[in-house]
């Protein structure tokens, strides 16, 4: 996940204001409401090395009061990543949704797949040959 983490960053650094909260691994701190990325994901605690990254579900939240640039960012990270290979992961995009959470605040949330390249790679090889 901190793969995740610097390639956003490295991303977002380029808009400022935009990540005033920073990028949080599941949970934020409750404090930090405005301009955040949360990463989730209830299978990475079991993954050791890139290695063993076969069907690797990863939720990628963006929270703020402001409505469009929900809407901005969420987009962004969608286009961002899907179908890229980030230090061997390949990320398949899944769905993308925005809504609102409280009165005051949206949530954007974008759900990918993670695969170790190679096995994608392996994948898509045994799928072509197959037919």
């Amino acid at each position: 996940m901190n793969i995740v983490k610097r390639h956003l960053q490295s991303e977002f650094e380029k808009y400022p204001g935009v990540l005033d909260g920073g990028i949080h691994f599941k949970y934020k701190p409750s404090k930090i409401r405005l301009k955040v990325i949360e990463l989730g994901s209830s299978d990475y605690h079991k993954v050791k090395t890139l290695s063993d990254v076969k069907d690797f579900t990863l939720n990628i939240n963006y929270q703020d009061e402001n409505r469009e640039l929900v809407e901005q960012v969420t987009e962004r990270i969608s286009v961002l990543l899907d179908s890229s290979v980030v230090r061997n992961l390949f990320f398949e995009f899944v769905s993308k949704e925005v809504f609102k959470i409280s009165p005051y605040l949206w949530l954007g949330n974008n759900r990918f797949i993670l695969i170790n390249n190679s096995l994608y790679k392996k994948k898509k090889h045994n799928d072509r040959t197959e037919d």
